[in-house]
């Protein structure tokens, strides 16, 4: 028998990022134990401020596909959060600038484990950025609305756009000031899985070399 070390090493190589599913919902009970495997991650100062939006209904998928438009037949989305009402929120993510990133580190380390959980179910997944500077695809009619458009999300004025994730959230979804979007996660089951020896992302394989290329060498090493 393998021991529980080998098969989750396995289970690490054999996950891949889905953006292609097959539209077959997730059953409830697995998204309650994929999010249960999130908040079961380690966070900075154990402040435990992760939050999670579980979105299902067809009419608000269409809408976050309106900003992630590549994502094909997912059947569900969660959202995260990091809750700033929380006490040690603003005092270390806000008045300790050294430990502002925190949230993100914590963000990543609950993913890890629920993309991870969500793959020993048979459950397909893709991490994907999202922040309040997300908007809709956008066609100007001229260079002036363009610049105008970058203006605006330089300023802080796009907030109140329409097209933007962040009025999205705050006015559609309701989700209030105090939740910080982190990124999302797409779940379903996969209608195409890449090739792991052929698929290609950002120019780059996807197949990784073995572990002592990545190792650097300093001084006398």
């Amino acid at each position: 028998m393998k021991k529980y070390s080998e098969m989750l090493l396995e289970l690490i190589k054999e996950r891949r990022s889905v953006r292609i599913f097959n539209g077959n919902k997730v059953p409830k009970e697995i998204i309650m134990k994929i999010i249960e495997a999130g908040i079961w991650a380690p966070t900075g100062c154990n402040n435990q401020e992760l939050k999670f939006l579980v979105i299902e209904n067809v009419k608000d998928l269409k809408k976050i596909l309106e900003f992630k438009p590549f994502f094909k037949g997912v059947s569900t989305v969660l959202l995260v959060f990091y809750d700033m009402s929380l006490p040690r929120s603003h005092k270390m993510y806000v008045q300790r600038k050294t430990q502002s990133n925190l949230p993100y580190i914590d963000g990543g380390l609950a993913l890890s484990n629920m993309i991870l959980y969500a793959k020993s179910e048979g459950v397909d997944s893709c991490i994907f950025n999202l922040s309040e500077y997300h908007l809709k695809k956008i066609k100007y009619d001229n260079s002036v609305k363009r610049v105008i458009g970058f203006i605006k999300r330089r300023i802080g004025f796009h907030k109140s756009e329409k097209e933007n994730f962040e009025y999205f959230i705050r006015h559609e979804m309701k989700i209030p000031n105090h939740l910080k979007i982190i990124c999302g996660v797409s779940l379903g089951y996969a209608k195409i899985y890449p090739d792991i020896k052929r698929v290609r992302h950002g120019g780059d394989k996807v197949m990784r070399s073995e572990a002592k290329s990545y190792i650097i060498k300093v001084g006398n090493d």
